[in-house]
């Protein structure tokens, strides 16, 4: 599929004249693409212990074998991971056995003068090119349908179709190897035809189970959650200080005066002044 996406967009640069070149282009951007993905997984399956290694590098096999490698996750609990990538796989033949013939059948219909190019401004006022068909012989018949049907309501079902299934295949694959950023990866792979660059980049990565590592995460956060609480709790607790580190009894019966001591006392007040006494020092027995 990503060759069809390379291609489309170099036809945006070029005219009718030079439809191969898209093709060329479409094609060589496709294989270097494809060798990363290839790579990468090959790489990956080795260090993980699967089998059948060598659909790395089939085209259609490789979408099946990227459900294989991430088979320790799944899209949901009970449905393997390896189903919506086998299902994947025979669309992904579908849509290019479709698009092939849709070619095929637009290539035929451009030679014989069927084709010809309408300009249109819409509401924004661009102006949009537009191919409607005039003239059809019978013998291309078919072609006048493929032309008409087969992309723009055929093709069009089954590439949405295709596209749900990627998206459950790459999420399990991102999952595996790239937990904390799974997410990002899987739209960038199936809005940009770059998910065999990305593969490559995450070859050197083990494979882990998404919800036992969502599980540690959790732990590991509510252990910092929990120092930090004792941590708060530490430093705000008023009896950090020892509470018997001081006479609770100073200014009562310490060395400081009492404003309502008699005259004529010491300058320390004895509790037992009344029992006799001239000072603070004597004792009130020794009489």
């Amino acid at each position: 599929m990503d060759f069809f996406e390379y291609a489309s967009v170099a036809q945006i640069f070029v005219n009718t004249n030079t439809w191969y070149v898209p093709l060329i282009v479409g094609g060589l951007c496709f294989l270097a693409v494809f060798a990363f993905q290839a790579v990468g997984l090959f790489i990956i399956s080795g260090r993980e212990g699967y089998k059948h290694r060598w659909m790395s590098f089939v085209p259609f096999f490789n979408t099946y074998y990227i459900g294989v490698c991430g088979q320790k996750n799944r899209a949901f609990k009970s449905v393997d991971t390896r189903i919506f990538s086998l299902i994947a796989a025979i669309l992904e033949v579908i849509l290019v056995v479709g698009f092939v013939l849709f070619y095929v059948a637009e290539t035929a219909l451009i030679d014989a003068g069927c084709v010809y190019e309408v300009v249109q401004e819409n509401a924004y006022g661009f102006s949009l090119p537009e191919y409607v068909l005039k003239n059809v012989p019978p013998s291309l018949a078919w072609a006048g349908w493929c032309f008409e049907y087969l992309d723009k309501y055929i093709l069009s079902f089954v590439q949405l179709a295709f596209l749900v299934f990627e998206v459950f295949t790459l999420s399990a694959f991102f999952q595996t190897f790239a937990a904390r950023r799974y997410m990002l990866f899987t739209i960038t792979s199936v809005l940009f035809p770059v998910q065999g660059i990305i593969i490559f980049i995450l070859r050197n990565n083990s494979g882990m189970n998404y919800r036992e590592y969502i599980r540690r995460e959790q732990e590991r956060q509510y252990r910092m959650y929990q120092q930090y609480r004792r941590q708060q709790s530490f430093d705000q607790n008023p009896y950090n200080q020892n509470p018997y580190s001081r006479n609770p009894y100073d200014g009562e019966y310490g060395d400081a005066p009492r404003n309502d001591a008699p005259s004529g006392s010491g300058s320390s007040d004895d509790p037992f002044s009344e029992f006799g006494g001239n000072s603070g020092n004597d004792d009130p027995f020794d009489n």
